[in-house]
């Protein structure tokens, strides 16, 4: 009977140990994920401003180029 209890205790600790480990690598993982969303949000911002920039400039010139024409 004391060994059976001990195998289960022992294998109680063991799936402890594995669910603390697990924790840290989720934790890291998470840390990695929130990292590139912020890449990915810088990026998504640049590409914005850029677009914004370049339509602007075509809405411009393509309004500038039809009033000088006529």
């Amino acid at each position: 009977m004391k060994e059976v209890l001990k195998k289960i205790l022992d294998a109680l600790e063991t799936q402890i140990r594995n669910g603390e480990e697990q924790s840290l690598v989720d934790d890291q993982e998470d840390e990695i994920k929130k990292d590139w969303m912020l890449a990915a949000a810088v990026l998504d911002r640049i590409c914005a401003i850029a677009f914004t920039m370049v339509f602007a400039a075509g809405t411009l010139t393509t309004f500038i180029m039809f009033t000088n024409h006529t």
